[in-house]
């Protein structure tokens, strides 16, 4: 059974699943405010158009904000095994099927042609936690490496300069190749002081207000515990997610804060994301190979499950670390 959308929820969240748009987490919002905490695209929620030059421009042109798995791929096109993986991987583009569907839970399946991978994305909402338990699994008597990561975006009305950020990690990499306005390419800073590229000491745990532009492609390493957190001061809730170190070691952080001009944005995206990640670079898994970083390794047949957890939480204490089961820790 394919469907345009499901809609699930709680008392205390709704969540927006988009089946025929890679099952994309569209919409997150926190009943008591009536509060979306999810980036919007200045185009929003349509048919994927196919008339891109590139997949990079394709992908683009079908992204509505949200919450999208990047599988098998993540970043720039490459050759991989192969297969030509596209911009961000195939799974994001392609219709799920949707394998049962009720008030509180969803599960949707689908199989890759561009990676010898099946997938099947639990959603279960209880309470203010949203549980995304995912399945994957080699089809091939052969051996498969890929990229895996999340790709969740934060936007206005959520997201303002009273925004305040808490991530587990110890550093901060900046991309070698475009990092954006704030850090010098490859440049190492510990969390949450960093140095800016034009002088100055920045924090990274305050978040710029929509007229301070700034660009952002930056890398979280060397996780305490894997967990990252944006509450909103002026609205008095937060945000939170949890995943597993074990698989997702890294996290991609990007920022674009009315900043870059031409094609896409125009100057018109604000929106912060914080993206468990396996791999780094976001340069596609040929180059992060090449420069000696790891994907997932698959064995033959092999199937490994990630659950990663998101937590709507009112409260505007700093948060300190986030459980299993969403349990929020606080600074005291």
């Amino acid at each position: 059974m394919c469907v345009d959308t499901i809609t699930l929820e709680s008392d205390d969240i709704t969540v927006t699943i988009l089946p025929s748009k890679g099952s994309d987490l569209y919409s997150l919002v926190d009943r008591r405010s009536d509060v979306d905490v999810l980036f919007k695209s200045p185009w929003g929620l349509r048919k994927p158009p196919w008339v891109g030059h590139s997949s990079m421009e394709r992908w683009i042109e079908a992204y509505p904000g949200g919450w999208q798995l990047l599988l098998p791929n993540g970043g720039d096109e490459c050759t991989h095994e192969g297969s030509r993986l596209g911009y961000h991987g195939e799974a994001a583009m392609v219709e799920w099927e949707v394998e049962d569907c009720r008030r509180d839970q969803a599960t949707l399946v689908t199989a890759l042609t561009t990676a010898p991978l099946s997938v099947r994305r639990t959603f279960l909402v209880e309470g203010p936690v949203l549980r995304i338990t995912e399945t994957v699994t080699n089809t091939s008597p052969e051996p498969f490496e890929c990229m895996w990561s999340h790709h969740p975006a934060f936007g206005a009305p959520f997201v303002d300069e009273t925004s305040r950020m808490a991530i587990g990690c110890r550093t901060v990499v900046a991309d070698d190749r475009g990092p954006g306005t704030l850090l010098a390419p490859g440049s190492r800073h510990d969390w949450p002081l960093v140095k800016a590229s034009h002088g100055g000491v920045v924090d990274l745990r305050l978040i710029p207000g929509p007229d301070e532009p700034r660009a952002m492609l930056a890398y979280c390493e060397d996780f305490v515990e894997p967990y990252f957190a944006l509450t909103s001061r002026r609205l008095g809730f937060g945000v939170g997610l949890r995943w597993p170190l074990e698989r997702l070691s890294k996290a991609w952080l990007w920022q674009e804060i009315h900043s870059s001009t031409g094609w896409p944005w125009y100057r018109r995206a604000y929106v912060v994301a914080v993206e468990p990640a396996s791999t780094i670079p976001g340069q596609g898994i040929e180059t992060a190979l090449a420069k000696g970083h790891r994907g997932v390794r698959f064995a033959p047949r092999e199937s490994i499950e990630v659950v990663v957890e998101a937590v709507v939480f009112h409260d505007t204490r700093e948060v300190v670390g986030i459980g299993e089961g969403g349990a929020v820790g606080f600074a005291k």
